[in-house]
């Protein structure tokens, strides 16, 4: 009749003969399966220790405060300047550039702070927070001097975008890190600033008729995915401080109506920009970072107000509707590209970063099936990855503007001298919460496993 031959390995594969029998002189062919190897990933599929996790983002910790000086200097000899003397040197007074940029207001900075705060609160570990305090108190100390000098000549200076705000960039993120800390350390300077920035938000920057937060570039009337989280982390900030619901009405209506321009419900991902004037086809750039100021945004605003506030809801949907695209589009090493479908574009760190805090944020929550987990956490293993021995961070795409032409996106330069790292701290404080969810259990995959996959499930509540 027949006979059946024992499994053989060859090159790599195993060699099935199922049934050698002869019929007719026929002859059946080997089946060919894969053979039983352990698959080889690029970065280890594991899930981290809270400690592991935690000992990353201290390095960055660490870098941003060795590398803020918090000085004036005379910008010819170098020398430090004290505030009584400023008047004398003013002309030539400078915010101390030697060691970086983290001591200038900006957005990136507001990013940073805002991500000490919550590590700080999640691993009750209150240090995390002192950079911050010294940087407000630097940045209140010199302003006014800075400010005064500019009234005085004319010429601007390192505190122009501050004093004179053109942009949410120049004022958005950073006051809504202002904000919190003010809320912890009450101080009549900062209170008085934020009002500035409430009445250049509230009535001064630029929106379309229908109240929706806008800019007059590139072209004279654009939406930028950007000003999602530059407005909105604002604005429920400000509910929280003045308990007024008409900020957080407003965060909502920000979401919505920039979503029902800016969001693809095809695809669920949000293009970079949109334009009037392109008469209802206007390409769609789906910029990595671009979706990551929108899913900031939007967990910001779902951490923010009551679950039953108006339109909170519709704000839900949009977020796992764009976190569901995500998990979908993630590459194989935790990453995610500089477009996000664009699988030729370099992965990119910072976004990655936004996506795994969202994830992370939207499990610990609730908003997202524990199903989630895992991609956050094989997220976070990518960015932990591109966290150098120094704290500094590489793979980050440099500043962006919104463009038209694929070229642009593709050959936007990414390194590691860059203040865009508060990201990574915000995505490994939420991943440490993951990791410490009495709520979640997470079953590590076996060590050199050929088939063994994280696994997640959620534990009754007490």
């Amino acid at each position: 009749m027949g006979n059946t031959t024992p499994l053989r390995r060859h090159a790599g594969h195993a060699v099935v003969f199922a049934a050698l029998f002869s019929l007719g002189g026929i002859v059946a062919a080997p089946v060919l399966t894969a053979a039983s190897v352990a698959p080889e990933y690029p970065i280890p599929y594991v899930v981290p220790e809270a400690s592991e996790v935690e000992a990353s983002v201290a390095r960055i910790h660490g870098y941003v405060v060795a590398h803020s000086s918090f000085r004036v200097i005379d910008k010819n000899t170098g020398l430090e300047i004290k505030a009584p003397d400023f008047e004398k040197f003013a002309p030539d007074a400078v915010i101390d550039p030697s060691l970086g940029a983290f001591n200038r207001w900006d957005y990136p900075i507001g990013v940073i702070l805002t991500s000490f705060d919550h590590l700080a609160t999640v691993t009750g570990k209150d240090a995390y927070r002192e950079h911050g305090r010294r940087f407000f108190e630097y940045t209140f100390t010199w302003m006014p001097w800075f400010r005064a000098m500019q009234e005085k000549t004319g010429k601007r200076n390192d505190y122009t975008r501050m004093v004179r705000m053109a942009a949410l960039d120049h004022c958005g993120a950073i006051t809504a890190s202002l904000i919190r800390a003010h809320m912890r350390q009450p101080d009549p300077r900062f209170r008085a600033w934020i009002n500035v920035v409430d009445d250049y938000i509230s009535h001064k920057q630029f929106r379309f008729e229908d109240g929706t937060l806008a800019r007059q570039r590139p072209q004279a009337r654009s939406l930028w995915t950007d000003d999602m989280y530059m407005g909105v982390s604002f604005l429920v900030q400000m509910g929280r401080l003045t308990g007024d619901a008409k900020y957080w009405h407003d965060a909502v209506r920000q979401v919505v109506q920039l979503s029902a321009r800016l969001f693809d419900r095809n695809q669920e991902l949000y293009d970079h920009g949109w334009s009037e004037n392109m008469a209802g086809y206007d390409p769609r750039f789906y910029w990595g970072r671009a979706n990551g100021w929108a899913v900031l945004a939007m967990a910001e605003l779902l951490s923010g107000v009551p679950e039953d506030f108006p339109g909170r809801a519709k704000v839900l949907d949009l977020f796992q509707r764009t976190c569901r695209r995500l998990v979908e589009l993630q590459d194989g090493g935790g990453l995610w590209h500089n477009l996000l479908d664009r699988g030729e574009t370099y992965l990119e760190t910072s976004a990655s970063a936004m996506f795994t805090f969202a994830l992370a944020r939207g499990v610990n929550e609730g908003w997202l099936s524990p199903l989630y987990a895992p991609t956050a956490i094989t997220g976070w293993n990518g960015v932990a990855a591109r966290i150098l021995e120094d704290g500094r961070v590489s793979g980050i795409c440099e500043g962006t503007t919104y463009a038209h032409d694929s070229t642009y996106y593709f050959y936007r330069g990414a390194g590691s001298d860059t203040t865009f790292i508060g990201t990574v701290v915000y995505a490994g404080a939420e991943i440490i919460q993951l990791l410490n969810n009495p709520r979640v259990q997470i079953t590590r995959p076996k060590p050199n496993a050929v088939n063994s996959a994280m696994q997640v499930r959620a534990m009754a509540a007490d």
